[in-house]
């Protein structure tokens, strides 16, 4: 593969939104939710531990974290979302660009509804 087929016209802008839940089947059922709504084309879930203060008491705890992939025009309706199936008082919901290859980001637009 040369630098001519990795040119900037190959890339394609995505979004990358992250929250985590804590519980599996709630990771489970709100990632399913996502996809099914077509605001994500692929959530992945991954189970980590989530070292915090709360009320001014640190804490360990288990959580399951999601990750997102979506384009710029479905970022409202996806926070939108999350936010209102979401179990956390105050959820951690972040959003980052990435950069894909184009047949990636032709998959994904056939995935989710703008």
């Amino acid at each position: 593969m040369t630098s001519k087929d990795l040119s900037d016209s190959q890339w394609v802008t995505l979004c990358v939104v992250t929250t985590t839940v804590g519980h599996a089947a709630e990771a489970d059922d709100l990632a399913r939710a996502l996809v099914a709504a077509k605001v994500a084309a692929c959530v992945q879930t991954e189970s980590i531990t989530s070292y915090y203060e709360w009320d001014g008491v640190l804490k360990a705890s288990p959580e399951w974290r999601l990750v997102c992939k979506t384009l710029p025009d479905v970022l409202p309706r996806l926070t939108e979302l999350l936010r209102s199936k979401h179990s956390y008082q105050v959820p951690q919901i972040n959003m980052r660009t990435e950069r894909c290859l184009r047949d990636y980001a032709k998959w994904l637009k056939q995935q989710v509804q703008v």
